[in-house]
């Protein structure tokens, strides 16, 4: 049985860009290395291995987006660029994100080059009042629909289609918006603008339906939207509309599951932080007067107090 010649294609040589491949190694190796670090000086709580696979999970998934064959094929199929988009957005960057990155980076630099850095974060700096300015919760969810959705305005896409450099924009672009977004969300530090659960909920929420709304009409269009498509040879067997059809079902569904499994998990974790003193079992609990009193301790207490005046009130008769 042989096999499909786009899955050969999956599976061909990659692209090693110079420059994508220095920035995720650079990343990859101060991040490990401040992760041992810490996780040396005992701080295994912080250092744990959770937030190690997370950021690693993040650097591969990037660079599969952006150097395996799936990064020529977007050019030859709309789906295959819509799934390079959803792997960057929807799973690199919050995966990045989910390893804390901020005290391991950190940590992974010289001692006097990470004072300077960390200077760079202190609260009165350029850089934290620029960062305080640009990570409003409202603002950065606006930014992030604007690039989001404003690039897969058809005249835009295909621009970026056509000439490379604003193609490097729109990836650059798409992935920025991408960090700060989830950055909000996610709640990592440095805690600059960190909006409270509800807040990162709506954040998350707002975006299903814009989402929902372009995959939906990529999807179900009875027409091409993307002409670039129509001047490539079509040699995957899938038509333009079959082609168009999976890539607005992929960013439909992907997307959107994303974005669900993010409010899942925040009210996973609003839930554990208003539970922080577990329930435990009082016995009596199923008995009618539980029911129905204010409270077995408060109960317990008045019929101790009931006890003790009662024994002021008759005292024994032995004296004691």
């Amino acid at each position: 049985m042989s096999m499909h010649p786009l899955l050969r294609a999956l599976f061909s040589a990659w692209d090693w860009r110079l420059d994508v491949s220095v920035v995720l190694l650079t990343f990859a190796i101060l991040y490990t290395t401040g992760w041992w670090r810490l996780r040396r000086l005992g701080k295994r709580k912080l250092a744990n291995r959770k937030r190690l696979v997370a950021y690693w999970g993040g650097l591969i998934t990037l660079a599969i987006a952006l150097m395996s064959p799936v990064d020529p094929l977007g050019g030859q199929l709309f789906f295959m660029h819509m799934l390079q988009h959803m792997t960057t957005i929807m799973v690199s960057a919050p995966l990045l994100w989910l390893g804390a990155p901020f005290p391991f980076l950190l940590w992974g630099l010289p001692p006097t080059v990470r004072k300077w850095v960390g200077g760079l974060f202190a609260q009165g700096s350029p850089v934290h009042a620029g960062l305080q300015l640009i990570t409003q919760p409202a603002f950065v969810w606006l930014m992030f629909i604007v690039v989001y959705a404003g690039w897969h305005d058809p005249n835009l896409y295909n621009l970026a289609l056509w000439h490379g450099w604003v193609h490097d924009i729109q990836h650059l672009t798409f992935f920025a918006t991408a960090m700060l977004f989830w950055w909000s969300v996610i709640g990592a530090a440095p805690h600059i603008n960190r909006p409270p659960i509800w807040g990162r909920l709506v954040m998350v929420v707002g975006v299903i339906p814009i989402n929902m709304a372009i995959g939906v009409v990529i999807a179900t269009s009875s027409e091409v939207l993307y002409s670039y498509y129509s001047s490539v040879p079509r040699i995957w067997g899938f038509t333009l509309l079959d082609d168009q059809s999976i890539a607005g079902v992929i960013m439909w569904t992907s997307g959107s599951e994303m974005l669900i499994l993010a409010i899942i998990f925040l009210i996973a974790g609003a839930m554990r932080g208003t539970d922080k003193k577990p329930p435990t079992p009082v016995i009596g609990w199923d008995r009618d007067e539980a029911m129905i009193a204010p409270g077995l301790e408060h109960r317990a207490l008045q019929n101790k107090w009931q006890r003790l005046k009662a024994a002021s009130l008759h005292p024994s008769s032995d004296g004691s």
